[in-house]
């Protein structure tokens, strides 16, 4: 009679792969508290974000190679779901309807829960400084040093939107030339 001897193969992850799928995993678990609490408002709103990556990932391929996104793919669908709140809120203002603006700015304090810690005006231009000088740019180009800097910085999306960041630029190159 032969004996067969079962092993169990660990995984060995990496702290990187951990926080991969820390934002992903937050928003799974955040579905079953909302379920346990019946806080139906937010289990909405997670169940929309996790729609959104979901739609995102099949028609894009820029997933891992386990299929679970990545954490800034994450936070771009957010920005995008934000974005489609703020223009809902300012359509319904507009009309008069203060029962779904509120209800559209509960469901827009839920998604900027799961964005990190914005930067603010003043700590984007000082990147914007750096990079600046770090770079020897003089700002006499005009549009050709905006192009540069805009694609070579390293700003975080999720931290400042590109349109911030942008606006910075401009804003420093314009007080570099007067």
């Amino acid at each position: 009679m032969a004996i067969i001897y079962a092993t169990r193969r660990f995984s060995t992850t990496s702290i990187s792969e951990e926080t991969k799928l820390s934002l992903f995993t937050r928003l799974k678990s955040e579905i079953k508290d909302g379920m346990k609490r019946k806080d139906q408002l937010k289990l909405n709103v997670v169940r929309g974000i996790l729609s959104d990556i979901t739609y995102a990932s099949k028609s894009t391929s820029q997933t891992t190679t386990d299929g679970v996104p990545t954490d800034q793919e994450i936070y771009a669908t957010i920005n995008r779901a934000i974005k489609r709140r703020q223009e809902s809120i300012s359509r319904f203002s507009q009309a008069g309807r203060n029962d779904l603006v509120e209800n559209e700015q509960s469901e827009l304090n839920i998604l900027v829960s799961y964005l990190p810690e914005q930067m603010s005006e003043n700590e984007i231009e000082i990147e914007v400084k750096k990079f600046i000088k770090k770079f020897d740019i003089s700002g006499l180009k005009g549009s050709k040093d905006f192009s540069r800097i805009m694609k070579e910085i390293k700003i975080d999306s999720s931290k400042a939107p590109r349109k911030l960041v942008a606006d910075a630029v401009k804003k420093v190159l314009s007080d570099m030339n007067k």
